[in-house]
Formats: C-alpha cells, structure tokens, sequence
C-alpha cells in the first residue's frame, strides 16, 4: 500500500471519529515523519518495508479506533459529556447574569446614582436613563451568547458529537428564552431596581424570542463551522 494512500484513509478515519482537526494533523504529521525516519534508519524504499511498517501499525481504522481512545481519556468533557453540556450550562448561565447584574451596580455607583442620593435632572442620569433599555437587553444577551460561544468552542476541541453541541445550545437557548430582566434607575423617590428572573407568557415578547434564538444561531454557525471543515479535509 503506498504510504500517502495509507496516511490519508487514516486521516479520514480520524475525522470520522469526530477528533479535533488540529490533533488529526498533529497525529498524521508525526506518524508520516515517524514512518520516513523508519524508511531512512533502513535506507529503503522497497514495498516490503512498507507493508512491515504498515503490518506493525495495523489498519487505518483500528489505529484510528485506538486514538480516539486515548484521546478520550485524557478529557473530562469526554467522560462526562451530559455534565459538561447539560448541567454545566445551567449552573454558569445565571452565574454570568449575577456577573453582569454586579457589574451594573459597581458603575452605577461609580457614577454615583445610588438611591438615596440622586439628582434626576444631572447629565450623568439622563445618560444612563436613555441607555438603560440597552443594558436591559444586554443582561441576558451578552451572558447567553457568551456562554453559547464558550461551549461550542469546549465541544469542537474535545472532539465531542454534534448532539452535545446540539444540547448545550438547546438548554442555554431555552434558559435564555425564559429570562425576563428589568433595570430601573432610582429618583429623589423610589429606589433603583436590578434584577433577571424566569418566566413566560402566552404572548412572549420578542426580545425572549431573540433570547431563545441566539444560541441556536451560534451553534448553527459553529456546526456549519466544524462540517465545511471535516469536508475540507475529506476532500
């Protein structure tokens, strides 16, 4: 068998598997220069050598099936897909709203618009009041795209099925389409209001409906992303 034949069943057999495309390069790259140094250390080129090289590496597939096998062990993500994809997500999407809702308090004290010491008519208060609506939309948009991103970028590098991918998105879309969020600024008489929680109508509003379909834009980028890629390197 001629060894670039060998080498690129291999690396399909490696993609089928669903392995990063870095580490099926990195995988191919030193077994192609592994088996040159071979070839090289007996000053030959003769078939024979070959088929001894290939008989001693075994089939494509079963080299390939042994890869992915040690691969998979040394990922945590691996060994435990539904925790990472599943209940992972659910923990760090109200984790990143706590951040973001913090956030909002530290620069609204910052620039000093505190209850109980507030002047409506300042320039700094208009600002933040014609921005509020934007940082409305932006505590539960920018957590949930994050989170989404983040996720899809620990699937493709774990080597993880797309039906992981598929339920990290799932979940953080159907969370994000639940969240309701409101930011009031306080005035000489009432106090300031901050808070993101659950919750659904029969009449959802369309920044929910928004909210529910960013993470499946995100994870439909990203599979498209990780297809046209496994495609390449097919062809």
């Amino acid at each position: 068998m001629d060894a670039q034949h060998w080498l690129r069943e291999l690396r399909a057999e490696l993609v089928r598997r669903r392995l990063p495309l870095a580490y099926v390069e990195r995988f191919v790259g030193e077994l192609s220069d592994h088996t040159t140094d071979f070839l090289e250390d007996h000053m030959s080129t003769d078939a024979n050598d070959l088929h001894g090289v290939f008989d001693r590496l075994g089939a494509p597939g079963q080299l390939a099936d042994a890869a992915a096998t040690e691969y998979r062990k040394g990922r945590f993500s691996r060994r435990h897909p539904a925790l990472m994809f599943v209940a992972l997500p659910i923990l760090s999407l109200p984790l990143l709203w706590a951040c973001y809702a913090l956030c909002l308090f530290v620069m609204a004290k910052f620039l000093g618009l505190e209850s109980g010491n507030v002047d409506s008519g300042s320039a700094v208060w208009q600002w933040a009041y014609a921005c509020a609506p934007y940082f409305v939309i932006g505590m539960v948009l920018v957590p949930v795209g994050l989170a989404t991103a983040f996720f899809c970028r620990l699937a493709r590098r774990a080597g993880m099925s797309l039906k992981w991918t598929l339920a990290a998105c799932f979940v953080l879309a159907l969370l994000g389409g639940l969240a309701t969020s409101q930011f009031l600024l306080p005035t000489e008489t009432s106090k300031g209001t901050l808070f993101v929680g659950l919750g659904v109508g029969l009449h959802p509003s369309t920044l929910q409906v928004l909210q529910f379909l960013l993470p499946l834009a995100i994870g439909g980028w990203a599979i498209w992303r990780q297809t046209k890629s496994r495609s390449a390197l097919h062809a």
